[in-house]
């Protein structure tokens, strides 16, 4: 019985000895792997450090080279064709010699068998006007303070006109920049001629044309014609 208890303790003792060596080893193989990655962190670290530094010196020694650059100026010929364009597109003012076309409702009293249409100034006729001239070759066109562009609208709300947004009330005059003997040779040819002129005749329509030699148009502002749709 005493020697059995004597293997027991014996195997005991062993059992214990083996698990806390174990142990031992285990804390041993995890300190080394955390000390192992704690290295590897701090060298991954110290690396990345040092590139944003050569990164920082490659930003400062580029950023001297621009500001070394000669300012560089548009050029003359450029500068012209932009503001062509701009002019051209209705963002710049223009001014020169022109016509002065001016339309408005008849203050004759409508007779009760005419169609009291043919007293007033409609959308579609100065409309029709102003992309004719235009097409022909006029340098620019404004209806009263409206500058009239690629996206401007004319449209009719009730007695007034509304161009670009804007109310406007007769008389509507319709400022012309160009050579004003071409463009009047021009509007012979224009199909509302005829029509226009029995108006004035006939039922007093406002119709006028004069030349001038220095007419001012307004530009039309950036934004608006960007923003349209």
């Amino acid at each position: 019985m005493k020697r059995a208890s004597y293997w027991v303790i014996l195997l005991l003792t062993l059992l214990i000895g083996f698990v806390l060596g174990y142990q031992r080893s285990v804390v041993a193989r995890s300190s080394y792997v955390l000390t192992s990655r704690k290295g590897q962190l701090i060298a991954q670290i110290e690396q990345k450090e040092s590139e944003l530094s050569r990164l920082k010196e490659e930003v400062q020694s580029l950023t001297e080279e621009v500001a070394a650059f000669p300012q560089v100026t548009p050029s003359t010929q450029l500068e012209t064709k932009l503001e062509q364009q701009k002019i051209k597109l209705g963002f710049s003012e223009i001014s020169g010699p022109g016509l002065i076309i001016t339309l408005a409702d008849s203050k004759q009293k409508p007779k009760p068998d005419d169609d009291p249409n043919y007293y007033i100034v409609h959308d579609w006729q100065i409309r029709n006007l102003v992309r004719f001239l235009l097409g022909v070759g006029a340098d620019g066109v404004a209806v009263n303070d409206q500058r009239i562009v690629f996206n401007s609208e004319i449209v009719c709300a009730g007695p007034i006109i509304i161009v670009n947004g804007q109310r406007l009330s007769p008389p509507y005059h319709i400022f012309v920049v160009g050579d004003p003997q071409m463009l009047q040779e021009k509007l012979k040819d224009f199909p509302d001629l005829e029509l226009l002129k029995a108006l004035r005749d006939t039922y007093g329509l406002v119709f006028q044309l004069e030349t001038s030699s220095n007419i001012s148009l307004p530009g039309r502002p950036v934004e608006v014609l960007m923003s349209a749709k």
